[in-house]
């Protein structure tokens, strides 16, 4: 690249521009193509088709972004079942965001700047991956992007645009809320910034005010549409309580989830994708005795989870450094199966991971504090998602969207040592090589032997159960279902439903004697669940002996008489 491409000539910037937009598609592209198998985690997806024949999805409502429960909606107008093209259209949207990324870096720091964060984040492989995924995130980043070029540049409009600009921001971030509701902490930070931290003071009102009104317009027809329906105040989503509680409830250590008792079984036999979360509705209401409303649900829900907390508070205290800790590291934990799949193969590719943006960004944050003013939205933008893993847990999902705003300052930090370099300040350089070095080992090292042990429970859950057994068992491929389940199996000995649905592989392969030994194996794992006696009593009753199905299935019914389907069976063998 000849060296007067950062020139401000028209000509050079359009061509930048250019250039990064078709990197961004190659690299986006390539991995859609090499890493990702046809679409499985279909959650919105299922919910936009059932809206679209006419069934009435009751409170699942309450669980999904709205705006982007809309866009999957008109991808299933426009395109019917292809959902490849709604993730086309995100890659093509994430490779905007490159665009996006470089004029935020241009305008704050220069040209050179926000060209190298711009080739950053679009080398960094599992953004890409997020942009494949159907949930929200991809649009959340582009509207929180758009949101802070806009921003940036409001000050130097012209005076007459002033106002409509001010109102599109507010729009932006109420898009912003109703896809992602803890963009609310974003809206603090943007009034912040224009009451302390703007240099123009004569309009703070009125920006406020217009911005306000913005968000209004978007945020309002969201709750008005859960009050009218469900009789409820849900400012946009009800489930706070449950996700609060999966990061801070019993057994949550930042990368696995505090899950209800045998969530897992209770999951599997739903149709629903994603059934937790009418799971945790369900629960809350029977342990209150009382028909909770959905708000209340997830009120219930953080009053467990803060209980909690308060009967061992320095292990909460602990679990909190732990996620401040996981934030920063280089390891991403996945909580969508097929995502972590992606993972493993993309690990093997040479793209950027988390951890070098992360070291990078800290040190083009400390690096860059004398541009305070100018980048305090950067700062607050890293910051609101720090606090979401804080509060949460540290899943990649919810640490991402923190990632355009580090890699600007990672740019940053890069343009600032190639300074230093040319000024032959060498024990500057030294000195800051050093601590990068020491940030790389502090950010890489933590919680070796525990992430081991997670990556070794995700390939048996993940890829070999779910993506391979549980997958093969559907389409009735219960040959090659064992060997996928039987792998999951020799790396988590004591995994329940690998052996359940071992037991049911070889059952419909009429090996009936191996299917009593894995439902049997079923009942020693968690003899407090119905599940395995159900299947042995099945089990028994396919094979005749029908004294012993009655046995296992009134044992079944025992644990869990709100079985109406064990009391058929049931009734089926008197």
């Amino acid at each position: 690249m000849d060296k007067n491409i950062f020139a401000p000539d028209s000509l050079h910037r359009h061509i930048i521009i250019l250039i990064i937009f078709l990197s961004a598609l190659v690299v986006k592209f390539l991995v859609f193509y090499l890493i990702t198998d046809p679409i499985i985690f279909v959650k919105y997806p299922h919910f936009a088709q059932q809206i679209a024949a006419g069934k009435n999805i009751g409170e699942r409502l309450l669980d999904l972004s709205p705006f982007y429960l809309l866009i999957n909606r008109l991808s299933f107008y426009i395109y019917a079942q292809n959902w490849e093209a709604l993730v086309i259209l995100q890659i093509i949207i994430g490779s905007l965001n490159c665009i996006v990324v470089y004029l935020i870096g241009e305008k704050i720091f220069g040209r050179k700047t926000g060209f190298l964060a711009a080739i950053l984040l679009l080398l960094y492989g599992n953004l890409t991956l997020i942009d494949l995924t159907l949930e929200p995130e991809a649009i959340l980043i582009f509207l929180n992007s758009l949101l802070i070029l806009l921003l940036i540049n409001i000050e130097e409009s012209n005076s007459h645009l002033k106002s409509w600009l001010w109102l599109s921001a507010g729009l932006l971030t109420g898009l912003s809320v109703i896809t992602k509701p803890n963009s609310l902490l974003v809206l603090i930070g943007i009034l912040i910034w224009i009451c302390f931290i703007r240099r123009e003071k004569l309009s703070r009102f009125r920006s406020t005010f217009l911005l306000l009104i913005g968000v209004i317009i978007a945020v309002a027809p969201v709750t008005a549409r859960n009050f009218l329906i469900f009789h409820d105040f849900v400012l946009v989503t009800a489930d706070g309580g449950k996700v609060f509680y999966h990061g801070n409830g019993p057994e949550a250590n930042g990368m696995e989830r505090a899950d209800l008792p045998h969530q897992g079984f209770i999951e599997e036999s739903s149709d629903e994708p994603d059934y937790a979360h009418t799971l945790f509705r369900k629960t809350a209401r029977a342990i209150s005795g009382k028909d909770l409303k959905p708000s209340a649900c997830s009120a219930f829900w953080v009053g467990q989870t803060l209980a909690h907390i308060r009967s061992d508070f320095p292990a909460w205290l602990y679990l909190e450094l732990k996620k401040f800790g996981l934030f920063w590291h280089s390891y991403e934990v996945h909580d969508i199966d097929s995502n972590y799949k992606y993972y493993v193969t993309l690990k093997k590719f040479p793209l950027l991971n988390f951890g070098i943006i992360a070291v990078l960004g800290i040190l083009g944050i400390v690096l860059s504090r004398k541009k305070f003013r100018d980048a305090f939205l950067l700062y607050w933008m890293i910051l609101t998602y720090l606090s979401t893993v804080l509060v949460f847990f540290a899943s990649s999902r919810y640490r991402i969207p923190a990632a355009p705003f580090l890699a600007v300052f990672s740019a940053f930090f890069m343009t600032y040592a190639a300074s230093l370099w040319k000024e032959k300040k060498i024990r500057t350089l030294l000195i800051i090589f050093s601590i990068f070095i020491a940030l790389s080992i502090a950010i890489h090292l933590p919680w070796q032997n525990e992430l081991a042990r997670f990556d070794r429970w995700q390939k048996a859950t993940r890829i070999h159960y779910i993506l391979g057994g549980k997958f093969l068992y559907n389409k009735g491929l219960y040959l090659q279902s064992i060997a996928e389940l039987q792998k999951a199996i020799d790396l988590e000995p004591n995994f329940v439903p690998a052996y359940n649905l071992m037991g049911k592989c070889y059952a419909l392969t009429n090996n009936y004697h191996l299917a009593e030994k894995y439902f049997q194996k079923v009942i020693e794992l968690s003899p407090q669940i119905d599940e395995g006696y159900i299947n042995l009593g099945l089990l028994y009753g396919l094979t005749g002996n029908d004294s012993k199905a009655r046995l296992y299935l009134e044992k079944a019914l025992a644990i869990n008489p709100q079985n109406e389907k064990t009391r058929i069976r049931l009734q089926k063998q008197r």
